[in-house]
């Protein structure tokens, strides 16, 4: 019963200068919901890059050569690997790409093979793949991304069409469905021209990275050892100059910078925190300086210091809570609007105690100085002040 007329009493005086109240707990609210807003959106976007690695198959090995490199007939070699299914070569080129007066910078060029869209679990919206045939006659065509398609002809219907790769014309025979982003790459800004017709836009005909795929899901730690192996035992190249990853891996070390950068961003939206615990504290400061003859009045009554402390504090953990918890609503809604405008943003129960316990730690912290402050006034001092 005691505690229910001190919440009741602390809920009434924290009422009393609605204005000041209001302002005070601003300061809360827009610490919590940037706390929430901004870890939900690195959580979202953590969910966003699982998604698509999934959806691209955890299946699939990148192999990069640091010192070294290998030829194309190797290629063959590594698919003949154990638990190896297929692998195709992957060389990224200086090209630009127009058409008209048009041009992507958004494009990526890579030059690889017909084995390169089974690796890569990429499928055709419309036309075809790269062919042996187109390999072999060192065929100017191409295979381009949706995003390429759009940033040169205005639409994805683009099959038949002439594109410019640094100044020479390939022909586009298929367009890519979209896929999202893998090993680093967002297949919507990709070109793909045959490995053999590379050396027109300059490239020297060695690979230094590849793409393989395992021959199951439970294949693919087998089948990372066999390309490893290769590499180092049949090519001689040294394992420091030389690395081979699977999907799951590169997930793991991009969670990992993700984690940090979710720690660094918590930690600048907490600076509004502690601005907003260093306001509660300036209000309840003015608020015991307002009621001097209060406290005078009811210590002459017979309440004893730990009361006035606890009437106080209670004050000022509602004025947190309160603060906080339109905080947290504040945050899930500005995270739902955000989904709604395509920007991943994902909410946790986590995150939402950890804000409601971090309204309820400023409340503690920034309310017991002026709390103390209350209870150590003399009765007899407080009743002279007017």
């Amino acid at each position: 019963m005691k505690w229910l007329q001190i919440g009741k009493e602390a809920a009434k005086n924290v009422g009393r200068n609605k204005l000041r109240t209001a302002l005070t707990m601003l300061g809360l609210v827009i610490g919590i919901s940037s706390v929430i807003v901004l870890v939900g959106m690195s959580g979202g976007s953590n969910r966003q890059v699982a998604e698509q690695m999934k959806a691209l198959g955890g299946d699939i090995i990148s192999a990069y050569v640091f010192e070294g490199s290998l030829a194309y007939d190797d290629m063959a070699e590594v698919r003949a690997l154990p638990a190896v299914a297929d692998a195709a070569p992957s060389k990224f080129l200086n090209a630009s790409v127009s058409a008209g007066k048009e041009k992507s910078n958004r494009a990526m060029v890579e030059a690889s093979d017909e084995h390169y869209l089974l690796v890569r679990n990429l499928e055709l919206a419309a036309g075809r793949n790269l062919s042996s045939i187109d390999r072999e006659n060192k065929s100017k065509v191409c295979v381009i991304g949706g995003a390429v398609a759009r940033d040169l002809f205005g639409t994805t219907d683009a099959v038949g069409r002439a594109v410019k790769l640094a100044g020479d014309e390939f022909t586009v025979v298929g367009v890519l469905a979209e896929k999202g982003e893998s090993m680093g790459l967002n297949t919507e800004g990709l070109v793909l021209v045959p490995f053999q017709s590379a050396g027109a836009l300059g490239s020297d005909g060695k690979i230094e990275s590849a793409y393989v795929r395992a021959a199951g899901d439970d294949a693919v730690q087998l089948a990372k050892g066999s390309v490893s192996g290769y590499l180092e035992r049949d090519k001689g190249i040294d394992p420091m100059m030389f690395s081979v990853n699977t999907q799951d891996e590169l997930l793991g070390a991009s969670g990992s910078v993700s984690k940090t950068m979710t720690l660094l961003l918590a930690g600048v939206a907490s600076i509004s925190l502690l601005v907003a615990g260093i306001g509660v504290m300036n209000v309840m400061l003015v608020s015991v300086a307002e009621r001097v003859r209060e406290i005078g009045i009811k210590k002459a009554l017979g309440a004893r210091r730990g009361d006035i402390l606890v009437q106080f504090l209670v004050e000022a953990l509602v004025m947190s809570l309160f603060g906080g918890v339109l905080g947290i609503l504040l945050g899930i809604a500005l995270c739902a609007a955000a989904e709604y405008a395509g920007i991943p943003c994902v909410v946790s129960p986590t995150i939402m105690g950890v804000a409601a316990g971090a309204s309820i730690l400023i409340g503690l912290a920034f309310g017991i100085f002026p709390a103390h402050r209350a209870s150590q006034l003399h009765p007899v001092e407080a009743l002279r002040q007017e």
